[in-house]
């Protein structure tokens, strides 16, 4: 199994890496890409650091099947992000390009400060910061339309093996690759449904900060808080319920669910990405209670 620990993508500064037999790259797939992967930084930037503005400049060029040092720099006063939470800005970056097709498959165990997300033959280690801001971003349009392009633009050129992140440029292997083979996982449209091309139903899993729980029996809509963002949704997990109604679970203010997500989402052609219908959120499956402050599980409580 392979580990990757993205704790290692700190600073201000990114290595762009493209894989293959190349000495050099063709300058439209370059300078497009580049051009993608900038717009796709801001607009993460634009999520998760509203009100700072930053600038994307491109600081050397090196070796090792062909690279380039990003670097970004902030531009102004604005924005929340605070010192400890500023150099692990290309980690969410790199958390993004992990396409996670069926979250029902993947193995998340969430921390207090990192979360352990296993999926196929990789180990992903994540800062718990970089895990929150990357799921927060990641529900944006622009976003998911940036992530896109920037691979989407070295799909004609046969020559590029895979794409990468790294931290240094003299490294062996960069620390975040995206083989070709995966190119197409991340570059390809919205499925589109027969019946409605322009809705879906999505499927995420996701943590959600309990701000309302409703205890009587019905179809109730919990209020939850998702990324910093309110949410209502009802919980058609009758396990959970069940044992819920049985005191098996013990909730209070500021505990978590660690679920299954379902929402409706409509295309919107201009971006060509969905966007969640807020009135249609639906937790499917409650994976485990997370606690406010550490305690013992009760017995039989699923670990996630």
């Amino acid at each position: 199994m392979t580990t990757v620990d993205l704790s290692r993508l700190r600073g201000d500064q990114i290595v762009i890496h493209y894989g293959g037999a190349l000495t050099s790259v063709d300058a439209y797939t370059f300078a497009n890409s580049l051009v993608a992967f900038a717009d796709a930084a801001r607009a993460v930037n634009a999520v998760i650091n509203p009100g700072q503005n930053i600038e994307i400049r491109i600081e050397a060029l090196g070796d090792g099947s062909f690279r380039a040092v990003v670097k970004r720099i902030t531009k102004g006063i604005g924005g929340f992000f605070s010192k400890g939470v500023q150099p692990l800005f290309w980690g969410v970056i790199g958390t993004l390009l992990y396409d996670i097709a069926d979250p029902s498959e993947v193995q998340i165990v969430i921390e207090d400060d990192q979360v352990v997300i296993e999926h196929g033959g990789d180990r992903i280690i994540v800062p718990r910061e970089v895990y929150d801001m990357a799921q927060q971003a990641r529900a944006d349009p622009e976003v998911q339309r940036n992530i896109r392009r920037t691979i989407e633009v070295l799909e004609p050129d046969p020559a590029i093996e895979n794409f990468g992140l790294t931290p240094e440029i003299d490294d062996p292997e960069p620390l975040v690759q995206v083989p070709r083979s995966r190119f197409a996982m991340l570059t390809r449209p919205p499925e589109l449904s027969p019946d409605n091309p322009t809705k879906r139903e999505h499927r995420e899993r996701a943590r959600l900060v309990i701000l309302k729980a409703w205890l009587k029996k019905g179809r109730h809509k919990w209020q939850f808080e998702w990324n910093g963002v309110p949410l209502s949704a009802p919980i058609e997990d009758q396990e959970f319920l069940d044992r819920l109604a049985r005191r098996e679970y013990l909730l209070g203010a500021g505990d978590a669910l660690d679920v299954l997500l379902r929402v409706n989402q409509d295309l919107d052609e201009a971006l060509g990405v969905y966007v969640n219908d807020q009135s249609t959120f639906i937790v499917e499956k409650v994976f485990r209670v997370v606690p406010q402050t550490p305690q013992a599980l009760l017995p039989d409580q699923p670990e996630g």
